[in-house]
């Protein structure tokens, strides 16, 4: 291999790196943002807003889209800990399915040592 041949692999690598991680910011956003939804979808319920208000109403449409089919997995006396349960777990899965993509496309990303 030639020292041309070594430089164009470096910055081959280099490009998939950072594309690699440009993904990897786009899936934390994401991710991030559909637990900040669900998040916010407990505070409007639990602080009582006005259900009729088209603020709550779409905030509380997308959460219900970001549930992940765990609302209402399990039924609880208390209706608090009900909003809290069935919108509290889909947004730590969120966060948690962006963690591992995260760290699968670090993994990915990373220089080979080439001595494998």
């Amino acid at each position: 291999m030639t020292e041309l041949d070594g430089r164009r692999g470096s910055r081959a690598g280099g490009a998939v790196r950072g594309v690699l991680g440009l993904v990897g910011g786009l899936v934390r956003l994401v991710t991030g943002l559909f637990a900040a939804v669900l998040v916010v979808h407990i505070v409007l319920v639990i602080l009582g807003a006005n259900p009729a208000n088209g603020i709550t109403q779409l905030v509380a449409a997308l959460a219900d889209a970001l549930t992940l089919g765990l609302r209402d997995l399990f039924l609880l006396g208390n209706p608090t800990a009900q909003v809290i349960v069935s919108y509290g777990l889909p947004a730590l899965l969120w966060l948690l399915v962006g963690a591992v993509v995260v760290g699968i496309l670090r993994l990915l990303g990373r220089p080979r040592s080439g001595l494998a």
